[in-house]
């Protein structure tokens, strides 16, 4: 209560009870009232929606009995069966298939027409395959197709509708709508694809099925599996159109009647289910909209009272918070603030611009001396390369010659002189290892790899030779960088790597060392190992921790950080970051934060 004692606090709690009693009001009466109708408005889109779906798909199958029963008309079809001649029987059969063909060729939904007599031969037929119409030559036996032996059971004019049917098993591309004809059959494959054409292919928001009257999924989204809705799915078979909800999905669906007739002695008509499956957040997507506003509001309520508490509470002071403001912003990001527009005349006008000047000196300062550190970086870099160069035009090219003398002696050595030759033999070995110290020297003042491959490359190269040459287990974790640092950067990363395993290869007697490069907000190089670990806080008081310091210097002139954690007995672990670019901001603000 004693926070109530200023006007600050009073101001902020009369604006929220002014403003949060009426909004809690309307809140309630949205949702006592409101999110009824809402739900309702969704649930009848959503029953709308697959109505117009299932009168899409009645709608094909009335097309499809439509022309059945049109081609069971045919003139050229009547003439057949009036012909008793071979001859006329073969001239009227060319006849009907010229019909069938330019029919199925104005109707891009049907795969196929065929007559089938009373004995069950295909007599005449033709086939689509989406490119081309053409006739099927021969006559194929389908006396044994179950489309055939139930349409044959029907009367005249009949219609019958098999089930889905596959060529492949692994899918319902098509369907055989049949018609009785007076000697025989006329059967015409429907494309079960341009049947269903309107509905996803894939799961999305919501999922469309059709389902036959035992319950089994006829057609699906393509990776579906429709044993996750199996409990449900008794709810759905009703007969009838319907909706049925459950704690986090919404489902509505309608019937499907494919046949216009029934078979022989059947008790009552097959019919599909058209289902849609919709999660409970999607369907009443609009209420929680509705939701969403009212929180939105009453939150924007609650703001603006307190924003204009703190406006009345805070018009005196508000300069100095402006100053405040700035100096924080300048703590963060390193970066001098622009002189405001509107600068008061007084003492804290007086006050910010001597900020600002003094804040713009630091940053120039600072930017002078990133200059002058890369210049330094550089030049060291150049000296190292200089002294290697010596070395390798030098110093490696006369040793290499000596031992080339000593070789020549040696191999001019008469046997006997056995004594003489082993010394000079030893000589040659001897030489052999200065040249090796002396290249491996070189490499390590300027690893010519760090040129040709980058720093991810070099860091993994020095991290096995070292381990090869110590002994160690490694373990690697080199992350490709999106694009190479700075040369400055790369050099000092490098450099404090090579630092790091060089202390573990003299000092740690280590068995196991991890070498991790990550790429994030800068580069972060970690180096660990289970060796005998020192006492961080002796060594420093000591005097001897020359290596840690040396780390921890290069990284802070570039602005990163250098951390380094160790106990006696339980290994060292050494973390590096630092910024991939140093002259940009980010690096700035590390660098006014360390």
């Amino acid at each position: 209560m004693k926070r109530l004692n200023s006007l600050r606090a009073k101001l902020i709690l009369c604006f929220l009870l002014l403003t949060f009693i009426p909004l809690a009001a309307t809140g309630l009466y949205g949702h006592l009232f409101t999110r009824s109708a809402l739900a309702q408005q969704a649930l009848d889109r959503s029953m709308h929606q697959v109505r117009l779906q299932a009168e899409s798909i009645n709608s094909a199958f009335r097309q499809v009995q439509g022309d059945a029963l049109y081609l069971s008309g045919l003139r050229s079809l009547n003439m057949l069966r009036q012909q008793t001649l071979p001859a006329s029987v073969e001239l009227w059969s060319r006849e009907v298939a010229q019909d069938l063909l330019v029919f199925a060729a104005a109707r891009p939904m049907y795969s196929g027409v065929r007559l089938i007599n009373a004995e069950g031969q295909e007599i005449i037929g033709v086939h689509a395959d989406g490119s081309r119409v053409r006739i099927i030559d021969g006559r194929l036996d389908r006396s044994t197709a179950p489309y055939f032996t139930q349409t044959m059971r029907l009367n005249p004019s009949g219609v019958y509708v098999s089930p889905f049917q596959s060529a492949n098993g692994q899918g319902a591309p098509y369907i055989h709508y049949a018609v009785r004809l007076p000697d025989g059959v006329l059967v015409i494959d429907f494309h079960a694809g341009w049947l269903l054409r309107a509905l996803p292919g894939h799961p999305g928001a919501d999922t469309w099925a059709l389902l036959d009257q035992n319950g089994r999924f006829l057609v699906y989204p393509a990776g579906f599996d429709p044993s996750t809705l199996a409990a449900d799915i008794p709810h759905i078979l009703t007969g009838t159109s319907g909706s049925y909800e459950t704690r986090s999905s919404v489902y509505v669906y309608d019937v499907i009647y494919p046949e216009a007739s029934t078979t022989a002695g059947a008790a009552s008509e097959r019919y599909w289910v058209i289902v849609r499956h919709t999660p409970v957040s999607v369907l009443y997507a609009s209420v929680n909209d509705f939701y969403s506003v009212a929180v939105i509001l009453i939150v924007g309520s609650i703001l603006v009272a307190i924003l204009m508490a703190l406006l009345i509470s805070h018009i005196l002071t508000e300069p100095v918070k402006q100053l405040e403001l700035m100096a924080a912003q300048f703590g963060h990001d390193g970066i001098a603030p622009p002189l405001p527009a509107h600068l008061s005349r007084d003492e804290i006008g007086t006050l910010t611009r001597t900020f600002i000047e003094m804040a713009r000196e630091l940053e120039g300062k600072r930017r002078q001396e990133h200059r002058l550190i890369e210049r330094l970086i550089s030049a060291q870099e150049e000296e190292r390369k200089l002294v290697a160069y010596d070395l390798h035009d030098g110093l490696i090219q006369q040793l290499v010659g000596a031992r080339f003398y000593i070789t020549n002696c040696r191999a001019q050595c008469p046997v006997r002189e056995t004594f003489t030759c082993s010394e000079i033999q030893q000589g040659c070995t001897a030489l052999t290892n200065a040249i090796a110290e002396g290249r491996r020297i070189i490499e390590g003042l300027r690893p010519a790899i760090l040129d040709d491959l980058g720093l991810t490359a070099a860091i993994q190269d020095l991290a096995e030779q070292t381990a090869a040459a110590a002994g160690w287990s490694l373990e690697l974790a080199i992350q490709p960088l999106p694009t190479e640092p700075e040369k400055t950067v790369a050099v000092t990363v490098y450099r404090i790597a090579q630092e790091a395993l060089n202390n573990i290869r003299k000092h740690a007697q280590a068995h196991r060392v991890s070498v991790h490069l990550h790429n994030g907000n800068g580069i972060d190089l970690e180096i660990a190992d289970d060796g005998v670990g020192f006492d961080f806080d002796r060594v420093h008081a000591d005097g001897h921790g020359l290596g840690i310091t040396t780390m921890q210097e290069r990284a802070s002139l570039i602005n990163g950080r250098c951390f380094i954690q160790s106990a006696v007995g339980q290994g060292t672990r050494i973390h590096v970051h630092v910024p991939s670019s140093i002259s940009s901001p980010s690096a700035i603000k590390e660098a006014v934060q360390c």
